[in-house]
């Protein structure tokens, strides 16, 4: 299949992608993974990998760099854009990566690695890239890395990824109940000592404006400013997969999954309905957060 804006899955940008694979046809470039232009090591190491795994999908979140080779015509030296890196996903998971296949050269002689966050390669420090890498000049030693770390992930692998938007969207809706509370209840002190001394000589009417703005907010807005203020949600994590949907609330352990839409408690399916035509990242107010096109988090 002819790869599109709508089906390309990278966080490369996909004109620079398509003027890469154009520049690499105009060569002639010879070794490919669907229309991804690679080197040769690399066309052997995912074929070997998808015989194994026969369903990883690859990604192209890093850029091309340069193969060099002597036109055969003229004996010029031709540089052709190729992806030594493929990012590798699976069908029910495409927003998020296993790990990656990448192709290194030692001399002559090229380096198959296997790069993923569960990799802990201690002859690097932590901070390095190198420590979540593995190599090897063996093909069938890489593979067998691969086939170790480059697997479907599950749901709490998916959940852990999605965990930083839920704080972050929370906090979203915290921050304007706190900041506008902040501003209009931040009386100046001869505000404040004026106030008081009215209060004491009269029944309370506020004399200042301050002070009346903060009375008709506390009036107005107060319950529900405070409401936000520690707004702290039960939470639900929704995985929307092709063929099925998954979700566990926090506070529980097992995760339940739907093959059937009428499986789906009611209100999970008529937040998820709004939180559909929301803009990745929206938190809303006693609905959720949405994270992905196929990921959420639902509040209770």
């Amino acid at each position: 299949m002819k790869t599109t804006r709508e089906n390309f899955i990278g966080t490369l940008d996909f004109d620079r992608f398509q003027r890469n694979v154009e520049k690499a046809r105009e060569f002639n470039h010879e070794h490919w993974i669907g229309d991804i232009p690679v080197r040769k090591e690399m066309v052997a190491f995912f074929k070997a990998f998808k015989d194994k795994r026969y369903n990883i999908v690859p990604c192209i979140d890093k850029p091309s760099t340069v193969f060099w080779k002597r036109d055969g015509v003229d004996g010029e030296m031709i540089g052709t854009p190729v992806f030594n890196t493929l990012s590798i996903t699976f069908p029910d998971a495409t927003d998020f990566r296993s790990g990656e296949l990448h192709i290194m050269h030692d001399g002559d002689t090229p380096l198959f690695c296997v790069g993923s966050k569960k990799i802990e390669n201690e002859k690097y420090a932590c901070t390095s890239d190198g420590y979540n890498i593995r190599q090897s000049k063996d093909l069938k030693k890489a593979l067998k890395i691969a086939m170790t770390y480059l697997k479907p992930l599950g749901y709490d692998d998916v959940l852990n990824n999605c965990r930083d938007k839920l704080s972050n969207g929370i906090e979203n809706l915290r921050s304007p109940a706190r900041e506008k509370l902040h501003e209009r209840l931040s009386v100046q002190r001869s505000d404040m000592a004026q106030e008081v001394a009215h209060m004491i000589a009269s029944g309370y009417v506020p004399s200042t404006k301050a002070f009346k703005d903060a009375v008709d907010l506390i009036v107005n807005e107060g319950a529900e400013l405070r409401r936000m203020q520690d707004y702290k949600p039960r939470a639900c994590f929704v995985w929307v997969k092709p063929n099925s949907l998954s979700y566990r609330f926090t506070d529980e352990t097992q995760v339940t999954e739907c093959t059937s839409m009428d499986d789906v408690p009611e209100f999970v399916r008529n937040k998820l309905a709004v939180l559909q035509i929301a803009k990745n990242g929206d938190a809303i107010a006693d609905v959720g957060v949405r994270v992905s096109d196929i990921t959420y988090w639902v509040f209770a």
